[in-house]
């Protein structure tokens, strides 16, 4: 398929290391940080299809490993209404992490395309972040790859936690609706839930403080600010 022309020259650029299998799981796919570039470079090209085959819908991708050690790292993809990804794209995930070839890549690009029924002229849309990690920028350069082989329209939100980019996604997704769900920002996001935590305290007595050790990682500056949102010190 000619939409899939520059793939295979992208994924030149990300060859999966020998001796690994990769699994798609509840978490995405998590493992050591350095031999996921292949695998995040091929979340990118699934994005996309992902996007298309919700006719164009913001799709999330996450580059994190949660409270995992330092070394490691991993992805997974955001559905439209800021959901988990749908069980039934979990084996494509696999699938395509664990092509050992190029034009294999090529070929299950274009067999998930037309088992879903996918058209290929929709401009695909994705929003993507990453946590701090030290392989975080590594592997979003593969990610920001992966987009440019199938002209995403893509925007990158930053270093944030993994709740703000699914509450970004439904944002989106929602915006313009009944359902519109919120500012996509990351001020939006802290009024919003800033608001809500407000009101579920009102009335109620001054709760006992609360310390918060983040680990050095993306959810101490984020938690600063939602501090700031509900007044707290």
């Amino acid at each position: 398929m000619a939409v899939f022309e520059n793939v295979s020259q992208y994924s030149a650029k990300h060859p999966k290391p020998a001796g690994i299998t990769f699994a798609y799981g509840t978490a995405g796919f998590r493992t050591i940080g350095e031999t996921l570039d292949s695998t995040v470079f091929r979340v990118g090209l699934l994005a996309a299809l992902r996007s298309q085959s919700k006719q164009g819908k913001v799709i999330g991708v996450m580059i994190t490993a949660s409270h995992n050690h330092e070394r490691d790292n991993g992805i997974k993809l955001v559905d439209p209404m800021g959901e988990m990804l749908q069980q039934s794209w979990e084996g494509y995930c696999s699938e395509m992490a664990n092509a050992e070839t190029d034009d294999q890549v090529v070929q299950i690009l274009t067999s998930i395309a037309q088992a879903e029924g996918i058209d290929l002229s929709v401009t695909p849309r994705v929003v993507y972040a990453r946590d701090t990690r030290p392989s975080g920028p590594m592997l979003q350069a593969a990610l920001e790859d992966g987009l440019a082989a199938l002209a995403v329209d893509a925007t990158n939100y930053g270093i944030v936690t993994t709740p703000q980019l699914h509450y970004f996604v439904r944002c989106l997704n929602t915006a313009g609706t009944p359902a519109a769900y919120g500012e996509p920002t990351e001020a939006g996001y802290y009024e919003k839930y800033g608001q809500a935590f407000l009101r579920l305290v009102d009335g109620r007595p001054t709760p006992t403080t609360l310390c918060i050790d983040a680990a050095n990682g993306v959810g101490a500056p984020q938690v600063r600010k939602l501090a700031a949102a509900i007044n707290s010190p």
